[in-house]
């Protein structure tokens, strides 16, 4: 899950709740002991190990092989969610992890065995089999997933070689920038409640009522990453070149070509895609002027800037939540998904259950979040720690809804070939479910200016996973373009790429120049390069199922219950196709999602009395 801003160290705030004794994930559930799960799994290593590559065979043959190469998934993924759920609750348990890399290899093997028996057999001899034997059609779109992938695959010796330099390359460059981010020094900023650290407390200070104390602390936090630019530079200019390589040698044209293709797009449709959203960028700009406005009349600032921004309204307190609410809330604000849904979900965060892993001190657990899930068993909601504010709140309807969406798959029995897919559906489901989070509390809020902050939250949720997911997809496909054409050599071109792309988004960068060096801060593109783009395709997918989810949930709970019955057996414009019930092109998702976000903005402008 990404955030608007970067998630802060999370606090469970549960009164007179032990919750580390009482909210946790039964590991039982998966396996009755650790001496018997790592029984189990040295025979599935095994077993899969003696999955051949099926030569010439009856349709029989082939349907019996491919439903034995499903249930080694099966079994492969249970292993899998325990091993995870193990390494959460204790991250120096380095044999859980060495055992779950291992298992995760096995899948990845057995993935490519069967790959390898369908290429053989090809599409004329699959069609032939499947009309001898109907059932074997529901595997069609592995066979399609193999062929797909076959022009970009090396021989297994140099795949291997290639996997290992380019895995110890980008994980030697992605450890020198955390590095870096760590070691960075902020400095400390004076006010009137003592001396605070610009970097892990810019969240407090940006609340500061000393206007003086938002901007040092703002600038100065600027100050000291534009120290480290030109280290940052060369690390994420490594980063290209080495993406840039390792795509050639896959015979992709580039990087941003050889990562959309793993995503399941392609780059001509995010370009669209996001010049789509880069025409209608006047709608984000009026919300931003919006908010601004409204900051200036409140606080009486003429002339506001990004660091007024974070300023709560005077004697305005941001409501908190504690378990038991999120547990009532939560599923009450799921209810355009369906009775069936609420139920489900109501059910996940049960103590009773044991689904739900909740922590009330980091100490050797992970500190994220997320859902674990393998057929067979009813999936989990995993918290290492989390804050009782709202959007720790919404933490638990987002990565919840990653566990419900496993869980209706794994009721409408949906083959281990197709329970994952594209991130960036899943991520829409789980996105969907936020948004109707803060729906119901704009709502049910008690005053205006609750509404008001409640409504603002769900704005900027659906702006950024659009517009600023838009503005970061060709931030960064420009960087590869214009490192690869000897263009950005140095920091300045990054800030400069920076600001001319922000620009035609924002109003903030004309505002502020110092945002020239936002890229230093945009993470991913060191950690999960090119992985941005996927949250655009969710963000305008899930604001456009919240449309329809809230405009006519019977029809809408029909559509959602048909694409969870499928899985991911079909290429991603094929499910939409039949989820929408038609086509629909990147300007008219785009177009119909702006209505939305006006219509959410002039709600917030009746509130905020314009």
């Amino acid at each position: 899950m990404r955030t608007p801003r970067l998630l802060v160290t999370l606090l469970l705030c549960v009164p007179g709740l032990a919750v580390a004794d009482t909210y946790h994930i039964d590991p039982t559930a998966y396996f009755a002991s650790p001496a018997g799960e790592a029984t189990d799994r040295v025979a599935l290593e095994a077993d899969m190990t003696a999955l051949p590559v099926l030569a010439a065979s009856s349709p029989g043959d082939l349907l019996a092989y491919l439903r034995r190469a499903e249930a080694l998934l099966a079994r492969g993924q249970r292993h899998i969610a325990y091993l995870h759920l193990l390494t959460a609750l204790d991250i120096d348990d380095h044999a859980a992890a060495d055992a779950l890399s291992a298992v995760q290899t096995d899948e990845g093997n057995l993935v490519m065995t069967v790959r390898n028996t369908l290429r053989a057999l090809g599409e004329p001899g699959f069609d032939q089999a499947a009309r001898e034997t109907p059932e074997l059609k529901h595997y069609a779109y592995v066979l399609d997933r193999a062929l797909r992938g076959l022009p970009h695959e090396l021989p297994p010796e140099q795949q291997t070689i290639m996997d290992e330099v380019s895995d110890q390359g980008s994980t030697a460059l992605r450890n020198a920038y955390q590095k870096t981010r760590r070691a960075t020094v902020y400095g400390t900023v004076h006010t009137s409640a003592g001396d605070f650290d610009a970097g892990k407390d810019a969240e407090r200070l940006g609340t500061d009522p000393d206007r003086a104390v938002r901007q040092q602390a703002w600038q100065q936090k600027q100050a000291a990453n534009a120290l480290n630019a030109e280290t940052y530079a060369s690390l994420l200019i490594g980063i290209v070149r080495l993406n840039d390589k390792t795509a050639h040698l896959q015979h992709f044209a580039d990087a941003p070509e050889a990562v959309y293709f793993g995503r399941q797009f392609d780059r001509a449709d995010v370009d669209a895609t996001a010049q789509a959203v880069q025409q209608r960028a006047a709608v984000l700009m009026d919300y931003q002027r919006l908010r601004a406005s409204q900051v200036s009349r409140v606080a009486k600032i003429a002339d506001v800037h990004s660091w007024d921004m974070t300023l709560p309204p005077s004697g305005f307190t941001a409501p908190v939540f504690d378990y038991a609410q999120i547990r009532r809330i939560v599923p009450a604000a799921l209810a355009p998904l369906g009775r069936d849904y609420v139920a489900r979900f109501t059910a996940l965060l049960d103590p009773a259950a044991h689904r739900t892993d909740l922590g009330d001190a980091s100490g050797s657990r992970v500190n994220d979040a997320f859902s674990i899930a393998a057929p067979g068993v009813p999936p989990g909601l995993f918290l290492g720690q989390w804050q009782s504010d709202l959007k720790g709140a919404s933490v638990v309807a987002h990565e919840g809804g990653h566990a419900l969406h496993s869980e209706l798959m794994n009721a409408h029995g949906v083959s281990p070939f197709y329970n994952h897919g594209p991130s960036w559906m899943h991520e829409a489901i789980a996105i969907l479910n936020e948004m109707l989070f803060y729906e119901h509390l704009y709502k049910h809020a008690p005053d205006a200016p609750t509404r008001a902050y409640y409504l603002q939250a769900q704005l900027d949720e659906m702006t950024f996973e659009i517009f600023t997911s838009a503005e970061e997809a060709q931030l960064e496909e420009a960087i590869y373009d214009g490192v690869m054409a000897g263009k950005i050599r140095k920091a300045a071109d990054l800030d400069a790429l920076t600001l001319a792309t922000t620009g035609r988004f924002e109003i903030w960068p004309g505002i502020d120049p110092e945002l020239k060096h936002a890229w230093i801060g945009k993470r991913l593109m060191y950690q999960d390069p090119l992985y941005l783009a996927n949250y655009l395709y969710a963000g305008l997918l899930a604001t456009k199922m919240f449309a329809m989810a809230t405009s006519d949930p019977r029809d809408f709970q029909k559509r959602y219950e048909a694409m969870m019955a499928s899985g991911f057996d079909a290429p991603p414009k094929e499910i939409l196709k039949r989820f929408f019930g038609h086509d629909l092109s990147p300007s008219d998702l785009v177009n119909a999602d702006m209505d939305v976000i006006k219509g959410k903005m002039a709600a917030l402008g009746n509130i905020y009395g314009n």
